[in-house]
């Protein structure tokens, strides 16, 4: 018999406790993926590769094809109290149908703060989802984007854009956020770098502790 779990995942170090994710299986459920984040993805190997979490996320994944998806995790956010949620810590947005539920997730949980990053604007289907997504006041969507995919043809006025930094000469000018890929992480950081990095990933903010809970840039206005 299988054992009852929930949907959600209470935070992780950089996330914070005070945050909770749902996940989904990396590069099955990630049809915007560029070669480059496919290959730099770290929800593609460490503890991600464990036997009990990949049972985990492909779980998720069957229970987020459901009918009664949005029902299901909609009563868990209310019955946890759960304030701040990421969607896809793993994963991303692989279909139009999901993307829809996910909309009513969040359309139904006024009390919770959403946040997430995708590539999957670059998927024609379901950008108009994510665009009517962006405009819901409790969520915050930032469109991936790396040096492969380049930057999109239209931003819609609620996204913000997060850059995948993977060369020192990377062009990421526009970008408002941007994550340093873990090799990268060991070099000496430029100050123009520096000034968009995200907090969790840099020295100074590993040092003071700093996550997503306490930093908000990602899920706040």
């Amino acid at each position: 018999m299988e054992s009852i779990r929930g949907l959600l995942v209470a935070g992780n170090e950089k996330l914070s406790a005070q945050a909770f994710h749902f996940d989904l299986p990396a590069g099955l459920t990630c049809p915007g993926k560029s070669q480059l984040c496919h290959k730099r993805c770290y929800a593609r190997r460490g503890r991600f590769t464990f036997p009990q979490v990949q049972k985990r996320l492909h779980w998720c994944f069957e229970r987020s094809k459901r009918s009664d998806f949005a029902d299901v995790l909609s009563d868990e956010l209310y019955r946890k109290g759960v304030l701040l949620m990421r969607w896809h810590c793993a994963g991303d947005i692989y279909s139009p149908a999901y993307a829809r539920k996910m909309l009513e997730v969040v359309g139904r949980s006024p009390h919770t703060s959403f946040w997430c990053y995708t590539r999957s604007w670059r998927v024609p289907k379901i950008y108009p989802i994510l665009k009517a997504m962006s405009f819901l006041p409790n969520m915050k969507l930032w469109f991936s984007v790396d040096a492969e995919t380049e930057y999109p043809a239209e931003v819609p006025e609620n996204v913000r854009v997060a850059w995948l930094q993977t060369e020192k000469d990377d062009d990421m000018e526009d970008a408002d956020l941007i994550f340093l890929d873990y090799p990268f992480r060991k070099q000496p950081i430029p100050l123009t770098v520096l000034a968009k990095a995200c907090p969790a990933e840099t020295p100074k903010g590993k040092e003071r502790g700093t996550t997503c809970a306490t930093c908000g840039i990602c899920w706040k206005d």
